[in-house]
């Protein structure tokens, strides 16, 4: 039977949600619920990993630490922030500094935290406010000393041409100017994550194979992706219900 086609639009909050319900059904973050340890931190697309995991929302401005906003790279002013990233170990939640549980970190563990870019490669840039590299500065040695695991969700609306384009221009005390904080540039290359953009979220939870088409609107569908999706009718069908 000749497979079904859609195109639909994803604007960026559904997008970001359904990147979220994605990543909570992989199946080693639900062995790392019950049996290891994860740490989310925080973002406006963890921000829905936590919704969909736990059932309950961090809020953006109070989970989202460094953003874009109003032209300018900036941070959460302190007296607005949350308790911190979540912290789970043996499915017990918490939320604060990660650092002692990150020492405890072993092979199957997960670390999950979103991205500022990605290209089609499945290289992905992280932007870093802090001097010595923010919460991912200090994970990284650990997660890949110890065979953990970084899980990065990321929208497609964050596509770059190239990650390793980007190499040696960044850097909080080499720029000149900035609008905003200066920043740092933090590469992951393929295959030292597993990343989960739209793409993937269609294939883990409908079974249906998705294409990138064209990106951008208006309004509310600024920074939304389109995409062509084919599959089976029913399975297209849930897909165009959840989001519709």
């Amino acid at each position: 039977m000749k497979p079904q086609t859609a195109l639909i639009v994803l604007p960026p909050d559904t997008a970001r949600h359904l990147i979220g319900r994605a990543v909570a059904e992989l199946p080693q973050l639900k062995r790392a619920m019950v049996n290891g340890r994860i740490i989310i931190a925080g973002g406006g697309t963890t921000r829905h990993v936590v919704q969909s995991l736990l059932g309950e929302d961090p809020g953006h401005a109070a989970f989202s630490i460094g953003w874009i906003q109003g032209g300018a790279f900036a941070e959460t002013p302190v007296k607005s922030r949350g308790p911190g990233p979540y912290l789970i170990e043996h499915s017990h939640v918490s939320r604060g500094w990660p650092g002692p549980l990150l020492e405890q970190f072993e092979a199957g563990d997960i670390y999950i935290k979103s991205g500022n870019a990605i290209d089609a490669e499945g290289n992905v840039g992280i932007l870093l406010g802090s001097p010595v590299g923010g919460g991912i500065g200090s994970a990284l040695p650990i997660i890949y000393a110890r065979g953990a695991e970084l899980i990065i969700p990321i929208s497609l609306t964050k596509l770059v041409p190239s990650i390793p384009a980007i190499g040696g221009k960044l850097g909080q005390q080499r720029l000149s100017q900035a609008t905003g904080a200066p920043l740092g540039y933090m590469p992951i290359m393929a295959g030292f994550a597993t990343v989960v953009t739209e793409l993937d979220a269609i294939r883990i939870l409908y079974d249906l194979t998705a294409t990138m088409v064209a990106s951008g609107g208006a309004e509310d569908c600024e920074g939304a992706v389109t995409l062509h999706v084919a599959g089976s009718a029913e399975k297209i069908g849930k897909l165009m219900k959840a989001i519709g």
